[in-house]
């Protein structure tokens, strides 16, 4: 079953089989605080983005 698995992941395919979590993290490198800031701030901005569009589309269709 493993020799299967690592020849499955050898020829590129992404099926459940091939690779397992640990396989894909394997490489990884740690999260640094600051991308979670990052993260963060990005859905607050969309958010507020979001909040006045949601405010100026409709106040400019109707005028």
């Amino acid at each position: 079953m493993e020799e299967e698995r690592k020849a499955a992941a050898g020829t590129g395919s992404l099926t459940g089989e091939a690779l397992e979590a640990e396989d894909v993290l394997a490489g990884a490198e740690p999260w640094e605080p600051i991308e979670t800031k990052l993260v963060l701030w990005s859905f607050v901005i969309a958010i507020i983005a979001l909040v006045i569009g949601l405010f100026v589309v409709p106040t400019s269709v109707l005028h």
